[in-house]
């Protein structure tokens, strides 16, 4: 079942980032008040374990549940069975290793779905973060198992700083939380651009990816007078309507249907992935008419400098017009002034010229 998205950005904020971590800073301050004592332990435990149980509640409704929610209320509850019912090893770990505790329950979070090769718990906040388009992709899955390796190194660091001074609060909450802060978080921000580099993604198989991924292979200068609209209608068994906008040297992929499109693409999905993978020849499958085109069809020939075909080898292509363009274009160029040279001015020969720009 897809995630019920929240109300306003605040709500959306507290499932992912602040409501699992309540109740353990409940625990954390009830604790130090009690002094580690066992009754203060006892009550401790209990309260924190109330608070997460509202919390999961609550986070059930809104469909938000995640793997540390059920990590930190199974550590709760069988924190309160066995310190309420007097067990010795479990009373004293959680009087001096809570942190290293919780911070091995995060680890073993992190490292039993990879090695089980389930779903990780990044999942959850990828998806919340990740344009749907975007979530089928294989390279979507494999950043995922590569940030949940990432985090489980991360949280076994911390247990392990936990662990080596229990009573020093520097290695039980300072450290620890610096490297989940200022190395964990932001992460992404550099991995997920090192792991791209190394391993550049394939081109998509999908339709929707093609189409939605277009602005990944925009050549902003060849484009940076343009300002158009292009809407992609899609038949077949990924039906779907997407649209470009393009305006300042930018291009933004959006799905639905824009008002007043410059340009409109009919194409079944099949016969666009064909015609994006190179496996068939644009101008013959439009003057197959197994796709056509309606609106301003100067802008078919222009798509070719906006978005030149790229792979996953050769970036420099984004940077400029490929040579297959070029020669496109002087070919276009050629047939406009011998049929102007004619004195044509039917409608075929540019329909051909169409046909020309669309290899």
């Amino acid at each position: 079942m897809p995630p019920t998205v929240p109300r306003s950005r605040f709500a959306r904020f507290f499932y992912m980032h602040v409501g699992s971590f309540v109740a353990l800073l409940v625990y954390a301050i009830d604790l130090a008040r009690a002094g580690q004592a066992a009754e203060g332990l006892r009550h401790a435990l209990l309260v924190a374990l109330v608070v997460e149980t509202a919390y999961v509640a609550l986070a059930a409704r809104r469909d938000e549940l995640k793997y540390a929610d059920y990590c930190l209320w199974t550590v709760f509850a069988l924190g309160t069975l066995l310190v309420q019912a007097g067990v010795s090893p479990a009373v004293f770990l959680f009087q001096n290793y809570s942190s290293a505790i919780f911070f091995g329950t995060f680890s073993l979070m992190a490292l039993v779905p990879l090695l089980l090769g389930r779903e990780t718990f990044t999942y959850y906040y990828a998806r919340r973060q990740t344009p749907r388009w975007q979530q089928n992709l294989p390279t979507f899955h494999s950043i995922n198992r590569l940030m949940a390796a990432f985090w489980t190194l991360i949280f076994f660091t911390a247990t392990l700083l936990a662990a080596s001074a229990p009573h020093d609060w520097r290695f039980t909450a300072l450290y620890p939380n610096l490297l989940i802060f200022v190395v964990g978080v932001p992460a992404p921000l550099w991995c997920t651009p090192l792991f791209l580099r190394f391993f550049p993604p394939a081109l998509p198989q999908t339709v929707e990816a093609l189409i939605m991924g277009m602005p990944f292979v925009f050549n902003s200068e060849a484009a940076r007078d343009a300002d158009a609209r292009i809407q992609f209608c899609v038949s077949g068994a990924d039906a779907g309507d997407y649209y470009l906008r393009i305006a300042k040297g930018k291009c933004e992929s959006l799905e639905g249907r824009t008002p007043m499109p410059d340009l409109t693409v009919y194409t079944p999905d099949t016969v666009w992935v064909e015609m994006m993978h190179g496996r068939l020849d644009r101008a013959r499958a439009l003057e197959q008419g197994l796709y056509r085109v309606e609106g301003d069809l100067t802008m078919l020939a222009q798509m070719a400098k906006w978005f030149p075909p790229q792979n996953s080898v050769d970036l420099s292509v984004a940077k400029g017009t490929s040579r297959k363009s070029s020669l496109c274009r002087e070919e276009v160029r050629s047939t406009e002034r011998k049929r102007m040279d004619d004195g044509s001015s039917s409608p075929e020969p540019m329909r051909q010229d169409l046909r020309d720009a669309a290899r």
